[in-house]
């Protein structure tokens, strides 16, 4: 299996997405249809935030100078109950028996939904009937947003190591997608004198990655139009303190700091969308590049987790507390 294949789980949420007919969405009145995909979409782009983050460090120990570590990591972001399903009370044109829907990573429940758009002094009312998006939560590796990590840490002069995050560009069924993302490990007990001949290291680490998703939403999309595209965008960034007991056979690690990102959500394109009126006369309203949504975490994080070695071959996972939080579990290969 080549690194391309595993980049699959990383755009799961993605595939299943497509199938939850979310762009029915837009039918509501601007004002409603945004905060209904603010609240279906917010767990996702979180959760991205979050997955994509994580597992930047197996060990607080630096590599020598020229020392090489490739690993390969999946990482699962959990997203907490309170945001698998969101309230629709807040709607103003929209009627349903229900008082919730689920979010993106939520149950597969559907409801339906009855939308009216107000006469504007053009266009008389209008008026149609959708289903509310599933939730896509049991398609999902352990329920939770996955993102599989390829990375490369190299040893440099000062005991600094580099770290670097890529994925091949991935371009299939419609998705293309990148993902790079450069981190800074640097020992600092070398400034304590002969404490650092103990098998205890800390060091300090800042990292930055940035991931790009578009996605060709028209050829499954139940509204007509043209060049329909989703985009998803994120960047994100760790500033940690990191310790480690590296012994023999099995490492026990420890992380501690601050990191958090942003992530984008647009829909671009030309969307035909179809009412009746009272009268039973088919209207069709047209909106272009109709979502434009931007969200934001941060907060404090506390990682723990153990490294087996097996003389170049290593094993290791970990689990973050923090707001989503994150199991990683991943091998590597080690020189020096």
């Amino acid at each position: 299996m080549n690194f391309k294949s595993v980049l699959f789980f990383l755009i799961v949420p993605f595939f299943c997405w497509s199938q939850s007919r979310f762009e029915s969405i837009l039918l509501a009145v601007e004002s409603d249809s945004k905060k209904l995909f603010q609240g279906y979409m917010s767990p996702l782009m979180k959760g991205a935030i979050y997955s994509s983050n994580g597992g930047w460090f197996n060990s607080a120990k630096v590599h020598k100078k020229l020392g090489v570590d490739l690993s390969l990591r999946l990482n699962a972001s959990f997203v907490p109950s309170a945001d698998q399903v969101f309230s629709i009370s807040n709607l103003e044109y929209i009627t349903s028996e229900a008082n919730d829907l689920p979010t993106i990573i939520g149950s597969s429940r559907q409801e339906e939904l009855i939308v009216t758009i107000p006469p504007d002094g053009i266009l008389p009312e209008m008026n149609t009937t959708i289903k509310s998006p599933k939730g896509i939560k049991s398609k999902l590796p352990l329920g939770a947003v996955p993102a599989p990590v390829l990375q490369l840490g190299i040893g440099i002069p000062f005991d600094t190591e580099v770290i670097l995050r890529y994925s091949p560009e991935y371009h299939r069924k419609g998705i293309d997608m990148s993902f790079k993302g450069l981190g800074i490990k640097h020992n600092l007990l070398q400034y304590f004198g002969p404490i650092d001949k103990f098998p205890i290291n800390i060091s300090a680490l800042a990292s930055f990655s940035k991931m790009k998703i578009d996605y060709d939403i028209q050829s499954f999309s139940s509204i007509k139009g043209s060049g329909q595209v989703a985009q998803f965008s994120l960047n994100n960034y760790n500033l940690l303190l990191i310790a480690s007991l590296d012994v023999l056979v099995v490492n026990f690690y420890a992380g501690f700091g601050f990191s958090g990102g942003d992530s984008s959500f647009k829909m671009l394109g030309h969307y035909d969308l179809e009412y009746q009126t009272e009268s039973n006369i088919p209207i069709t309203r047209s909106l272009n590049d109709p979502i434009d949504m931007n969200f934001n975490v941060s907060g404090y994080q506390t990682t723990i987790g153990a490294k087996f070695k097996f003389l170049i071959f290593s094993a290791y996972a970990d689990f973050t507390f923090q707001d989503y939080n994150t199991l990683s579990a991943g091998i590597s290969i080690n020189f020096r």
